[in-house]
């Protein structure tokens, strides 16, 4: 916004420093990101920069999804184990006789 009231008053902002200062804006959670981009050997623009902003928030996305996946697998996995441990706890099998099963001879 402060670029567009620069701009409005007739002044130019070359787009190498608006490039820069939108890149020195991302969060911290962006660090990483940020240093990739200061260290490209080619000039960015910022229609190129949108894009690249873009496509990591997509790829940030879908790596939660991922997590939260592998998350839920990991405790229905966990579940499923632990329902199949007896009253002791150590997964041993245990049998039950029915009506219509007799009882062990010996």
């Amino acid at each position: 916004m402060i670029v567009h009231e620069i701009i409005s008053e007739g002044i130019k902002v070359d787009e190498q420093m608006q490039v820069a200062a939108i890149i020195n804006k991302l969060s911290n959670s962006w660090k990483e990101f940020q240093k990739g981009l200061r260290h490209k050997q080619s000039e960015l623009s910022i229609v190129n920069l949108m894009a690249r902003l873009q496509i990591e928030e997509e790829a940030r996305k879908q790596d939660k999804k991922n997590e939260a996946l592998a998350n839920n697998t990991h405790a229905n996995d966990a579940n499923s184990h632990q329902g199949n441990r007896n009253a002791n706890g150590n997964g041993a099998k245990v049998n039950f006789l029915t009506s219509n099963d007799s009882a062990p001879k010996g």
